[in-house]
């Protein structure tokens, strides 16, 4: 019996070593495969990324490509009308010449989006006073084309030859027409006072001239400029004038601004009340300062404002204080009563107010 045992266990020896060498083999073949298809999935990752990353790049081009492509129809897809109407005179656009000038601003002015956004959201807060302001004078509405492209709405704003305000007075012009220019106040940034000097102004020139072209060439380049190309060129039509570029330009941006503006949804512009900037209602006080003087943050903290959103509401003060004299401003209707209170507990002015809702109705 142990022999048989004993043989047996002879007879099993060298098949156990088969057999472990048969799982070292299976073993060896089983890591190999796991490495080779570790490496396969590991090239066929990087091929995978490198897809993805092309066709990353594929569709961010082809968003640009589109983007422009919106961009440039966006501009190009728009015609101007065959008949353009300003300020009561037609203008017949099927005169290649005049389309030529008219088109050269149309679509440089399409162009600018963001600005012809930014036209529009401050719109309601002096349009309703100019439009107001030019309908009791009795001169056009499409005048009030002028202040947005002279200032784009911004009553501060200076340009090169420091011609300032909505209507860009010149200092000697402003001074001209009745607007008080001094070192504390600027009446060319008031835009009520300004608006109603650019009246003025506006109803001479058409006197003049008895032609808006003409008048808002005059407007730009100076009357005696005007009369002068007039009398050497032997013609009163302006389209048939050669002027200095900038004036030649001059009525055809304000042309291309009408044409924008007086339809900006068709042109793809849609704003919301909520999109128009905040414009209070408002009051206009008339004022007087007994002391020597009386600083901005005073006078602001009088009609209970914080001095910055008061200078803003009153851009026609230029300094930090007042000295002793008699004024306008402009507060929030809400902020009347504080100010009235406040101003007869501090007595240092005295006041008599102007009480109407909105620009558009004060001084009338």
């Amino acid at each position: 019996m142990h022999f048989i045992l004993m043989e047996h266990k002879i007879f099993y020896r060298p098949y156990k070593r088969v057999i472990i060498s048969l799982l070292a083999v299976f073993i060896l073949v089983y890591l190999l495969y796991t490495v080779r298809r570790s490496e396969i999935i590991a090239r066929q990752n990087d091929h995978l990324v490198h897809r993805i990353d092309s066709l990353t790049s594929i569709v961010s081009d082809l968003e640009v490509r589109l983007f422009g492509l919106e961009k440039s129809n966006y501009v190009t897809k728009h015609r101007i009308p065959d008949q353009i109407l300003f300020c009561g005179d037609t203008l017949d656009t099927a005169d290649p010449f005049l389309r030529e000038k008219i088109e050269r601003e149309f679509y440089s002015l399409l162009s600018k989006q963001g600005q012809i956004h930014l036209y529009l959201k401050r719109s309601l807060r002096y349009l309703p006073m100019i439009e107001a302001r030019l309908d009791r004078a009795g001169l056009p509405e499409d005048l009030k084309f002028l202040a947005i492209h002279e200032s784009a709405l911004l009553p501060t704003i200076r340009s090169r030859s420091n011609a300032v305000g909505l209507w860009q007075f010149m200092y000697s012009t402003g001074r001209l027409y009745g607007l008080k220019i001094n070192s504390y106040v600027d009446e060319r940034q008031d835009p009520v006072k300004s608006t109603e000097a650019a009246i003025t102004l506006l109803k001479e020139l058409h006197r003049k001239f008895d032609d808006w072209p003409l008048v808002m060439a005059a407007y730009n380049g100076g009357v005696n400029r005007i009369l002068r190309n007039m009398r050497r060129q032997k013609t009163s039509d302006f389209l048939a004038l050669s002027l200095p570029q900038e004036t030649e330009r001059y009525y055809f941006k304000i042309l291309a601004t009408k044409l924008i503006l007086e339809n900006p949804a068709e042109f793809g512009y849609t704003i919301t009340n909520d999109d128009y900037f905040y414009t209070p209602e408002m009051s206009s006080i008339e004022f007087s300062i007994y002391t020597s003087q009386m600083s901005l943050e005073e006078i602001a903290g009088t009609a209970g404002l914080k001095l910055a959103y008061f200078k803003h509401l009153n851009p026609q003060f230029i300094n930090s204080f007042l000295p002793q004299g008699t004024y306008t401003l402009y507060i929030p209707e809400i902020h009347y009563t504080t100010f009235t209170a406040n101003a007869e507990v501090f007595g240092q002015l005295s006041f008599k107010s102007v009480r109407k809702h909105n620009l558009e109705e004060l001084g009338e």
